[in-house]
């Protein structure tokens, strides 16, 4: 992966957020998810100031993914539509609140040419496909598991949830990491030029 990828969607291994089979009392998780939120979210502003002011298109990495119901998908095949793709796991306090609300808007407002991909990650196959067996409300798009979590490497993504978008080139165009998508201004101007 260059060095601009990585500026873009990396975070360090220790900001993954709490992990299935963490020995943290729930105090300490959410603690430390706060202020690991906190300073992502200010590492985001910085970078999401540059990106907009100079910053060269960056190529996203070539993937290919199988989703549960057997479509396939590669950066090739998803050239010529914008997508959003969103690494998440079961275990995510975030995910479990902002994938309901992706479902929302996939479901009442997304602009058609808009595709969206959800990448589970970070967890058992079983235990994704329970929680999106569990979950049929939210799983209304398309939704694959990342095996060895060898697409999140290939875009650099250790933390849950990560939201990166792919213009209709292929190029990397914006990363979000956390909650509140729907609050990030570079997103919802993403969104009105789809409009």
């Amino acid at each position: 992966m260059n060095d601009r990828v990585k500026q873009i969607v990396n975070l360090t291994p220790s900001s993954r957020g709490s992990q299935a089979g963490s020995h943290e009392e729930p105090v300490g998780i959410w603690i430390r998810e706060i202020v690991l939120r906190l300073m992502v979210a200010l590492g985001s502003l910085v970078f999401l100031t540059s990106a907009v002011d100079a910053a060269p298109p960056v190529k996203a990495p070539e993937f290919e993914l199988v989703t549960l119901d057997g479509q396939r998908y590669s950066k090739d095949s998803l050239r010529g539509q914008p997508t959003l793709l969103v690494f998440w796991a079961p275990w995510c306090h975030f995910c479990q609140l902002e994938l309901p609300l992706l479902a929302k808007f996939y479901r009442e407002n997304k602009p058609d040419q808009l595709r969206i991909l959800t990448i589970a990650f970070a967890d058992t196959r079983a235990n994704v496909e329970n929680y999106v067996k569990d979950n049929p409300k939210t799983f209304v798009f398309p939704t694959a598991y990342d095996q060895e979590d060898q697409i999140a490497q290939k875009f650099g993504v250790s933390a849950t949830p990560t939201f990166v978008v792919m213009n209709e080139h292929g190029d990397l165009t914006l990363a979000h990491f956390g909650a509140r998508l729907n609050q990030n201004p570079q997103y919802q101007a993403f969104l009105e030029s789809l409009r």
